[in-house]
């Protein structure tokens, strides 16, 4: 019994869900890089002695670069992934072509199983012990050849 209602196509979650974050991850490091870099500004320009603040705006500096390079591989492999996914959706077949063209549709079986022939196996003759053994014979044992080549 085939169906003939197409199927909705749902969203594919796990993909939206790498764009989201592969987004979150540019965004927070833009805004990690941004205040520490504005920090690091205040920082120099006060001339302040504060040590730990100096290298804790640097570490805020280091850490959103890396964030936006992390976001931005990430949005590289989730564009990947989705034109993937939108290439073998593309490319799949609906059910109904699927079907061979021979095919009646037709859900009724044959009444009476299908006979299939036997056939009976008959064992070959062993073979001659001698023949055997003149097969087996090393080539050195054969007469040599006495026609001169000179």
């Amino acid at each position: 019994m085939t169906s003939n209602t197409p199927t909705r196509a749902l969203p594919n979650l796990p993909l939206i869900g790498t764009g989201v974050a592969a987004l979150a991850l540019l965004g927070v490091g833009l805004w990690l890089l941004n205040s520490s870099n504005a920090t690091q500004v205040e920082l120099y320009t006060a001339q302040s002695q504060d040590y730990a603040a100096y290298l804790g705006a640097q570490t805020g500096t280091t850490v959103g670069g890396l964030l936006i390079a992390v976001g931005a591989l990430a949005i590289v492999v989730a564009a990947a992934a989705w034109a993937v996914a939108f290439a073998i959706g593309r490319h799949t077949a609906p059910a109904d072509a699927a079907v061979p063209a021979g095919f009646d549709g037709d859900d009724e079986f044959a009444d009476e199983p299908e006979v299939v022939e036997t056939v009976e196996v008959v064992e070959a003759p062993a073979p001659d012990e001698a023949a055997v053994a003149a097969e087996s014979a090393p080539a050195s044992e054969s007469k040599p050849d006495t026609t001169d080549a000179k």
